[in-house]
């Protein structure tokens, strides 16, 4: 009874224990195929500690089949997998070396073939007695699998080493890790067969081979754990969450801050720590929400504000996940408050006098286009300064522009709230008029505009040379596209001139013939 104990024992604990590690290894990470094959492989090893006890209790009678159906061929295959492991995991130097080795990995494969098709030669069979018996190949294909797997898993290695020697003590920590389980599993392999060469499956030699395999997954186990070979799915994407240049959150369902990155610090003022528990609404500028509560993902454009109060515009890519069983978000933050101050001045100056900050000639074309467009009334004034570059000639260009300035300053002061005021060229100013319910009378806002110039306190003193002269021009009675109405209000405008200046004058057909 206790024999049997010792041996349950000896076989039933490294299975459990292979076993969880091939779950463990798994788990870390189920889309990284070195991962898939280094757990299929710890639960083939598990695999043979279970049917290697089994073979050991099992009648003899009938044991022949079970030792070639779940001890030979298993073996074989697991030899297999181990070389292919052993390559993937160590093969990445590139060597054409490892090429010209990897003719070994047909071996176990041609003994598989050779015990399903003649189990009599190269597996186990029972004799007329009931007795197990090995075919005469059984030891040449024993030492054929256990020289192919180890002396090709230990050249792969030193191939590789070569190359990993020179690399980060980490990559080579983890590779001295990797060496000792091949070496040290083919130093007690080859001492298994040595002390029992006529009897490669007894039951000594064959549990001493499967100890031989659980050394070389402890060391794996060791790389994996200790020196960070094949990190964890988890473990590479914290990397990438720490790292990341943007700003990211993890939120709960009810959208309270679990996780933070480093570079939300510098976009909401609070270090990660602090921002744990928080709701992200409270970070929100007024009338903004993040659409919790949906399925898939999300991408919206949102204000946010900072500690300080400034507020920021930020691209905010949400993404609803699943941890531990529980519904979550993850938020990527991305600032476009820069970028979208940058387009706002850009913007600007397209559409703007850099000198009065008025509308310019181009923001003045797409105006009036746009509202001939719609069809709507409206009133186009044309107003000119006369004898401007009196003013430059005299005084100089710093004092024209600052008088410029100063005369932009009271056209927007007298100009209505619905009017828009452009800067058309040098001295030549244009205000459209839309009109509508609550429309402006254009030749009261003319008089406004002169009286603002001219008049008490106006822009431009009394002694100075500049006048003044505007032309009015309506729409769609003096023209229906932009060239017909600035016609228009350019033969008013120069109606104005010869009537005297400081004045406007509104465009009638009979006045067609002497603007020309």
């Amino acid at each position: 009874m206790g024999g049997f104990l010792m041996n349950l024992a000896l076989h039933i604990i490294p299975c459990a224990m292979l076993g969880w590690l091939s779950a463990e290894v798994f788990l870390r990470n189920p889309r990284h195929r070195l991962n898939r094959l280094a757990a299929i492989m710890f639960a083939f090893m598990a695999f043979q500690f279970g049917t290697s006890f089994l073979a050991s209790v099992f009648p003899e009678a009938d044991a022949a089949k079970l030792i070639n159906g779940l001890v030979i061929v298993p073996s074989f295959i697991l030899g297999f997998l181990m070389m292919l492991f052993v390559r993937q995991l160590c093969g990445r130097a590139g060597s054409p070396y490892a090429v010209y080795l990897d003719i070994a990995l047909a071996v176990p494969l041609v003994l598989v073939v050779l015990v399903v098709s003649q189990p009599g030669v190269y597996g186990t069979y029972a004799d007329g007695a009931g007795a197990v018996r090995e075919g005469s190949g059984m030891l040449w294909g024993s030492l054929a699998l256990s020289a192919a797997t180890w002396l090709y898993a230990a050249a792969i290695w030193t191939i590789s080493w070569r190359t990993v020697r020179g690399e980060a003590s980490v990559q080579r920590s983890q590779h001295v890790q990797a060496g000792l389980g091949i070496f040290g599993g083919a130093a007690t392999t080859f001492a298994a067969l040595w002390i029992r060469p006529d009897e490669p499956y007894s039951g000594a030699t064959q549990l001493l081979a499967l100890y031989a395999l659980l050394m070389f997954a402890f060391f794996i186990r060791r790389a994996i754990l200790h020196y960070g070979l094949m990190p964890s799915i988890m473990e590479k994407y914290r990397v990438l969450f720490e790292l990341s240049p943007f700003g990211v959150l993890l939120l709960d369902a009810q959208g309270s801050i679990r996780e933070a990155n480093p570079v939300v610090k510098l976009l909401l003022g609070l270090p990660p720590d602090e921002l744990i528990g928080k709701p992200v609404s409270s970070f929100l500028d007024r009338g903004e929400r993040l659409p919790l509560g949906g399925s898939g993902s999300a991408l919206l454009e949102v204000s946010m504000v900072d500690m300080k109060g400034e507020s920021r515009r930020m691209i905010v890519h949400l993404n609803e996940v699943t941890a531990e069983g529980e519904r979550m978000y993850y938020v990527v933050l991305q600032d476009e408050t820069g970028r979208k101050k940058a387009e706002e001045e850009i913007m600007y100056l397209a559409y703007h006098d850099a000198l009065t900050g008025v509308g310019n000639r181009l923001y003045f074309q797409e105006s009036i286009s746009s509202m001939l467009h719609n069809g709507a009334e409206g009133a186009l004034l044309l107003l000119d300064l006369d004898r401007f570059k009196a003013v430059n000639d005299r005084h100089g260009h710093q004092a024209g522009d600052a008088l410029l300035r100063e005369i932009a300053a009271k056209l927007r002061e007298c100009t209505p709230p619905s009017g828009l005021l452009f800067r058309l060229g040098g001295d030549e100013f244009a205000i459209l008029l839309p009109g509508g319910e609550r429309a402006w009378d254009p030749e009261a806002t003319a008089a406004s505009l002169l009286a603002g110039l001219t008049g008490y306190r106006g822009a431009i003193s009394p002694d100075s040379p500049v006048t003044v002269s505007i032309g009015i021009a309506y729409w769609p009675d003096h023209g229906y596209d932009t060239t017909a109405l600035l016609h228009a209000a350019d033969v008013a405008m120069y109606q104005s001139k010869e009537l005297g200046r400081n004045r406007y004058s509104v465009y009638a057909r009979s006045l067609a013939g002497a603007g020309a």
